[in-house]
């Protein structure tokens, strides 16, 4: 019986290449990961800011006049209270704002440039978040 000796040399070379890739790419969405959810929670801080700006802006003549009972958003007001808000931060993003009767509701959309994921054609990750703030009556 003979036995026919195979030519291994090599194969901890692939094996070692192989764990690189997948090390690589956990490392890669790891950081990249990060700086998304980094990113969700500077919008998310500038939109809830943004609606809650724009929710203190109230009618004072409906409030006075209803005792304090009665909070209803003046919608010029809250307009532009959140738009200054929002322009003041300087953000690279794309932003709605909506005044409605039960409060102001801003959402904002960017993108985050990605550092390993643009290696695989991941050049950008969005990014999208809404708030909302409405006005509280009554008194205490």
């Amino acid at each position: 019986m003979s036995t026919k000796v195979v030519d291994e040399r090599g194969q901890v070379t692939l094996l070692v290449l192989g764990l690189s890739l997948v090390v690589f790419a956990i490392a890669g969405l790891t950081v990249d990961g990060t700086r998304a959810f980094l990113y969700r929670r500077t919008l998310q801080n500038s939109a809830d800011a943004a609606a809650l700006a724009g929710a203190a802006e109230l009618d004072r003549a409906v409030l006075y006049g209803s005792g304090g009972e009665r909070a209803v958003i003046d919608p010029a007001s809250a307009r532009r209270v959140s738009a200054a808000w929002l322009a003041g931060r300087a953000l690279p993003v794309e932003s709605a704002l909506r005044i409605e009767p039960e409060g102001v509701v801003v959402e904002l959309r960017g993108e985050v440039a990605t550092t390993f994921l643009g290696l695989v054609g991941i050049d950008a990750v969005p990014v999208a978040v809404t708030a909302r703030a409405e006005p509280v009556s009554g008194t205490p």
